[in-house]
């Protein structure tokens, strides 16, 4: 019961320490500024100039919004976007590795980056002709 209470006692000190950090502004961060980890993000109470921590809807988690510094998003994991394949718009999507695959990134427009899908299973992917879509066949 003792080390319980001890650790405890240092997650609750801890919980305070993240959420007397001092901030300024409407600005929110994922804990420890890490992507797709953390279902809490922790958001800036400007009056108190202290962050608080808010809960993601359930099933969420907290990403670093590339787009607009200072602010995050919650998506369901392992949607944070795939660097090497580039920045997007709109809903745009296209094959990793067309005719190849079911493999294809499509667009996540609040970031601007694309994020891993995949076809139905069996279905290979086909960049359509004006290289804005993708077809699985």
């Amino acid at each position: 019961m003792h080390t319980f209470s001890t650790i405890a006692l240092a997650i609750g000190a801890l919980a305070s320490f993240v959420s007397a950090q001092q901030c300024q502004g409407n600005i929110a961060i994922c804990p420890n500024n890490q992507d797709g980890v953390s279902s809490t993000y922790l958001q800036c109470d400007s009056w108190a100039q202290t962050f608080l921590s808010v809960d993601c809807p359930t099933g969420q988690v907290c990403y670093a919004n590339p787009t607009s510094p200072n602010t995050i998003m919650c998506a369901p994991p392992g949607s944070g976007g795939v660097p090497t394949a580039g920045t997007c718009t709109g809903h745009s999507a296209k094959c990793a590795s067309a005719g190849q695959s079911g493999e294809y990134f499509s667009c996540e427009p609040w970031s601007g980056q694309y994020v891993n899908n995949s076809c139905p299973s069996g279905l290979t992917c086909y960049d359509n002709q004006q290289g804005t879509g993708v077809l699985c066949q």
